[in-house]
């Protein structure tokens, strides 16, 4: 079937400290597990009702976890800060990126082709 390759989810290679990291998508339902594990109610003290607030931190680390697919992390404290803040920008790059169209009636003939670096042209 055609075009059934793009449906897959996105996946993305990293090597850091020569390690290689392995990122796949997650999916909807479990993205939605994520914010809602990282979701409390507050009460908010101008309108004295009680509010949903995310911690969109917390959010991104447990998406860290499902995305990670390589190599299995157990202690995620012994990566350093560094390390943890490069991996959290590659899950939101992987995740909140630009999807390619792949639109090409909008290209001209003689318009090179231009890779916008997304993670999804592997596909």
């Amino acid at each position: 079937m055609p075009g059934l390759k793009a449906l897959q989810p996105a996946r993305m290679e990293r090597t850091y400290r020569g390690t290689k990291f392995v990122f796949v998508e997650i999916d909807t339902e479990t993205y939605d597990g994520c914010l809602k594990k990282a979701t409390n109610q507050v009460l908010n003290p101008i309108t004295g009702r009680d509010e949903d607030e995310t911690d969109e931190n917390l959010a991104l680390r447990l998406m860290m976890r499902e995305s990670i697919i390589q190599p299995k992390i157990t202690d995620w404290n012994a990566l350093g800060t560094r390390l943890m803040r490069q991996l959290e920008r590659d899950v939101r790059e992987l995740h909140f990126g630009i999807e390619p169209t792949g639109d090409s009636s909008k290209k001209t003939d003689d318009e090179e082709p231009q890779d916008d670096g997304s993670p999804n042209e592997s596909l």
